[in-house]
């Protein structure tokens, strides 16, 4: 028998609508609408029709719907074909697929460190 992972993860489904704050999350998966500040996480994933507004600090994110708010994303940032991202993003490295967006004011670590 394989052993079970127990990671941390919290779903926000399709009709759910969450306001606050997220204290412990590894991976936090939106289909819904959730306003809120997330100040850890391993993860963040918004599907298709999710919507984030608030405040993030995460390892990666992936994104298909929409986050309008501060993000700060350690390594990867990813914006899929209709995602959407707008506010103050500060990001490891960017992946923009064709047909996504991403606007306000975006900043590389790496040009932050060397003052570009």
């Amino acid at each position: 028998m394989k052993p079970v992972s127990h990671t941390n993860r919290l779903n926000v489904g399709k009709n759910v609508k969450l306001k606050g704050g997220v204290i412990t999350c590894d991976i936090l998966s939106v289909e819904g609408k959730i306003e809120a500040s997330l100040p850890s996480a391993s993860e963040i994933e918004i599907g298709s029709g999710g919507y984030f507004k608030g405040k993030a600090k995460v390892t990666n994110a992936d994104i298909s719907g929409d986050f309008e708010g501060e993000l700060q994303v350690k390594d990867v940032l990813t914006i899929r074909k209709g995602g959407v991202v707008s506010g103050t993003v500060r990001y490891g490295k960017i992946v923009i697929e064709s047909g996504g967006k991403i606007s306000g004011d975006m900043q590389s670590f790496d040009s932050m460190e060397s003052g570009r």
